[in-house]
């Protein structure tokens, strides 16, 4: 394994935007980029993901980092990943189980995963939500996988379900979101942390997130070694159509040193922090210097406000923060909001920007949820 480890590390890391502009000679059936893309959205539009190209199944990522992603996955690949993603998630019964996707699209992987004794079934998040509440209600699945803010709306409909287990994916999970699903369904919320390139990570019998080493080869780019701050540089060791060696990530994921109670030896996670540009970037007090703000700092402090906040987005660009939120006491809200990110940035020792405020929310399900975005870093010396 060290031979084939100090092979790979020879390799130089890729980023997105090489592995877009390099698609062909990438994969290894020749597809080109526009080829691939036109056959996913093709399925997007008519809503049939059955269809294949060359005989490989072909997804579209939601695009969250302003560039589409494109997966292709073989037979061989697709069996690979639903054995595993069975194993890790779903304990073994005699008894068939009933599992529900609420997913912006559906794929040939998951499809695979259904068998004699595990019945999938995707519930379309184009679909009106009453309507899904009402299909979700009359298949009262065993285990329903959703991302967070989905899960959360689902919460709020009160849906009338008897989950054994819960997934949560896709998107960052909240401690209030987790919070609100738990306490609504009395069962424990898990994660699944999986991107374009890999299944990356997951929930173990504990409720802890480990990296999944069996199948990856993780590197840590440091972000902050101290607090454990790291992105994520993979080498999928199953993937060969589109082979994934040495990809970076853009996401921020926080290691927890202190070993788990399952005993599992595989890297131990506090948390998924975010993608890197969720990061706030204010000007330092004392320099001409930008200083980053990580997303878990805001989510904390806007966690205060939650008694006057009930949903909130934040978007910053150059030197504007717009603050979009749902509220029933506006003026009330808003002061908070104002008081508690001035404590944060007086206390980071970072001057504030101008903060503008936006009452309501887009609650787009098709949308990949971002509560905290940065599209434009401010220029300090301005």
């Amino acid at each position: 394994m060290r031979t084939v480890i100090g092979f790979i590390i020879k390799f130089n890391s890729l980023f997105k935007n090489l592995k877009i502009i390099r698609y062909r000679y990438i994969n290894t059936l020749n597809l080109s980029l526009k080829a691939c893309e036109q056959h996913g959205l093709k399925a997007e539009n008519n809503r049939d993901f059955s269809p294949k190209l060359k005989g490989v199944s072909v997804g579209l990522s939601s695009g969250t980092s302003q560039q589409r992603g494109v997966f292709l996955v073989s037979p061989c690949e697709q069996a690979l990943w639903a054995g595993y993603m069975i194993a890790k998630n779903i304990t073994f019964s005699f008894r068939k189980k009933r599992v529900a996707l609420f997913l912006r699209s559906n794929s040939n992987l998951y499809e695979s995963a259904s068998g004699l004794l595990i019945r999938f079934r995707f519930f379309d998040l184009t679909k009106p939500f009453d309507q899904l509440i009402e299909e979700l209600e009359e298949y009262n699945p065993h285990i329903l996988i959703a991302p967070a803010h989905v899960l959360g709306v689902i919460a709020q409909h009160r849906a009338d379900i008897k989950p054994e287990k819960m997934i949560s994916v896709a998107e960052v999970l909240e401690e209030t979101v987790k919070e609100q699903v738990e306490a609504r369904f009395s069962c424990r919320l898990g994660e699944i942390y999986q991107a374009t390139e890999g299944y990356i990570a997951s929930t173990c019998s504990h409720g802890n997130l480990h990296i999944n080493e069996d199948i990856l080869i993780v590197e840590k780019e440091w972000v902050d070694k101290d607090d454990g701050r790291f992105v994520p540089i993979i080498t999928d060791l199953n993937r060969h159509t589109l082979p994934i060696i040495r990809y970076r990530l853009n996401d921020i994921l926080v290691e927890e040193t202190a070993p788990c109670s399952c005993g599992s030896q595989f890297t131990h996670l506090k948390r998924i922090e975010g993608r890197e540009d969720d990061m706030l970037w204010l000007p330092d007090s004392n320099s001409a210097k930008l200083t980053g703000i990580f997303p878990d700092l805001i989510r904390r402090a806007m966690y205060i406000c939650q008694t006057q906040v009930s949903d909130y987005r934040i978007e910053q660009n150059g030197k504007t923060i717009t603050i979009a939120y749902d509220s029933d006491d506006t003026k009330q809200a808003e002061k908070d909001i104002a008081t508690t990110l001035a404590e944060l940035f007086s206390r980071l020792n970072v001057d504030k920007l101008d903060i503008k405020f936006s009452l309501g929310i887009d609650h787009d399900m098709m949308k990949k949820q971002r509560r905290i975005a940065c599209y434009k870093k401010p220029n300090c010396l301005d």
